[in-house]
């Protein structure tokens, strides 16, 4: 069955979110060497990724912790140098020839609108925050499945970095996942033996068009 729509991941799949969590470090006062080994050792732990803040900052709520670096004037905002060199072009080749493409991610809106404002290739654009719903949740692959009006959904591919939240969650919706193997939770992951093995992954996004006409 041939592929008529590919949804996308955001963090560490279209967009290098090296830059934002360097920032939390540096507004946290630690090293980016102790943040990011702390980020590290969640994941390996299959904690929520806010987890991380516990332990610098035991007694804080993240929702107070953003507010209060707002305040200061150094939140992160989204900027076209964040997207990873192979996302953009492989967004505009697949739209090129004539696939659905969409953008789906757990994010906040103003991420979601960041990736309007700086026109990101898509026909979709949506996150968790204006869905109302979280990956893995079902309902979430049940949104991006309604969203192609009548696609099967072995017919939607989902790519992302994530095999607890992207992979599995899209595999058992009925859709094709493609694993995209970069970034932290990609590794730390993938090396766990926690998760069955991917049937289709790729390194870089510039492999990605080929690969579902493979498909």
């Amino acid at each position: 069955m041939r592929i008529r729509a590919v949804f996308f991941d955001v963090g560490e799949t279209l967009i290098d979110e090296s830059r934002d969590w360097g920032g939390w470090a540096d507004y946290l006062g630690v090293s980016r060497l102790s943040f990011f080994a702390a980020l590290g050792a969640t994941i390996e732990r299959g904690q929520h990724h806010r987890t991380v803040f516990k332990i610098f900052r035991p007694d804080a709520d993240f929702a107070e912790l953003k507010r209060q670096r707002e305040l200061s004037g150094d939140a992160f905002s989204l900027a076209a140098d964040d997207f990873y060199p192979d996302a953009i072009p492989c967004l505009s080749r697949l739209r090129n020839e004539g696939v659905l493409v969409g953008i789906a991610g757990n994010q906040p809106l103003e991420i979601e609108r960041a990736l309007h404002a700086l026109g990101a290739p898509a026909d979709l654009v949506a996150s968790s925050a204006s869905w109302g719903v979280q990956k893995p949740a079902p309902a979430f692959f049940e949104r991006i499945i309604a969203s192609t009006h009548g696609l099967d959904p072995a017919e939607i591919a989902y790519v992302g970095d994530r095999l607890d939240n992207d992979i599995e969650p899209a595999r058992r919706a009925g859709m094709t996942p493609v694993f995209l193997r970069r970034g932290p939770w990609a590794h730390v992951q993938s090396a766990s033996g926690r998760f069955p093995i991917p049937l289709h992954t790729i390194d870089s996004l510039s492999f990605l068009p080929e690969l579902l006409c493979s498909l």
